[in-house]
Order: C-alpha cells, then structure tokens, then sequence
C-alpha cells in the first residue's frame, strides 16, 4: 500500500484521538505488544485471525498473563462463561474489519461480543490491524467486510450461508447468517482508550 495512504490513515485516526503505533512487521508489532501488557492484567480477546496467527494469546500466557479467549476454551469450559469474563477484563484484544483513511473503525458481528468489547468496560482496546484492512471510505469498507472478511469467516465457521460458497455477499436471510450488527467507531470512545498497533503488513480477512 502506498506511504502516502498509510501516513494519511494515521494522522487522521490520530487527529479522531485514536492511539497509533506503527510497525514495518508482526514480529516488532508483537513484541511491542507483549512489553506493553503488564503481567498482572487479565486481558480479552475478540475473535481475530490477525491476532490468532501472530500468536499474541499463547505469548501472553507464557509471560503470566491471565488470558480470555472462548476460541482457546479448554475441554470442559464454558465459551459463553469465558465471553462474559472477557468482558470485565482489564484489556481488550481484536482486529478490525476495516479502517477508513478518514479514520474511522468499522465491524461487522454476529455474536456482537467483539462490537460491545470495542466500545465500553476495559482500562484499554487493544486493536492489531495489517495495511490492508485501510479502505477509501465507509462504503468501501462495506464492500470490503462483506465480500472479503464476512464470507472468509463464514466459511472458517463452517455456515450455511451463500457467501461461504459463492465467496461474496448476497445479502442472505438465513440462520446462519453471520452479519447481524455493524459498529463504526468515528471518534475515540470516552471510558475505554482504544490503541491502534498498525502493520505494514497483509494480516488477517
């Protein structure tokens, strides 16, 4: 992705009063990460491929950190006990389906664990994102969760959706349906600080 877009991206999320760190690759980003979280914090996690392939949950829990993750429960464990528990963590981990360069977040979620966890309850957001979830605009991003990030999870999951064969969005009425609720964050929010670790890197849908 050109600097340009990149640099005008980060003033602007900047500028909306977003906290950005900008890193060349995940391995910097992670370690950043990893020295910022102190040990004694119990950290969340919203569902992420971004944040799943860095490794950032198992690093954490080698440094001592208490990690909540319902993609990690144990045999025996209740997701839905650990989404609540994640909740009421110091910390919030997650990716974001896009960014816009006038510095806007958008999601899209069909639990809608991940949309609540981005706006209220925690000492901070943590957000991992690559360059390539940085759109044009709000309808840009639109297209892009609905027929990049939507249908590649979709499929994951295993849903019985049309986008999870056709591999774009047709606007289903069906059970299995995966984009129920959609979040834009404009503006930092005012009770949970959200900062923005930035690769430059092709990461996650």
């Amino acid at each position: 992705m050109k600097k340009e877009i990149i640099a005008r991206t980060i003033e602007n999320l900047s500028q909306n009063g977003f906290t950005v760190k900008f890193f060349p690759d995940s391995e910097s980003a992670k370690k950043v990460i990893l020295e910022d979280i102190a040990p004694d914090k119990t950290v969340g996690f919203g569902g992420s491929m971004t944040v799943e392939n860095m490794g950032i949950y198992e690093a954490l829990k080698e440094k001592g950190v208490r990690a909540l993750w319902h993609w990690k429960a144990d045999e025996g464990e209740n997701k839905r006990d650990i989404l609540k528990l994640s909740a009421a963590a110091d910390i919030y981990f997650s990716s974001t389906n896009a960014i816009t360069e006038s510095g806007s977040l958008v999601n899209i979620d069909g639990t809608g664990n991940r949309l609540s966890g981005l706006l209220f309850g925690h000492e901070k957001v943590i957000i991992v994102a690559g360059v390539n979830k940085i759109t044009r605009s709000l309808d840009e991003a639109l297209i892009r969760i609905k027929n990049i990030a939507s249908p590649s999870n979709a499929k994951r999951l295993g849903r019985k959706t049309p986008c999870a064969s056709l591999g774009r969005c047709m606007n289903c009425d069906v059970p299995d349906r995966i984009c129920k609720a959609t979040l834009i964050i404009d503006r930092q929010p005012g009770d949970s600080p959200i900062t923005i670790y930035l690769i430059n890197e092709d990461l996650g849908y």
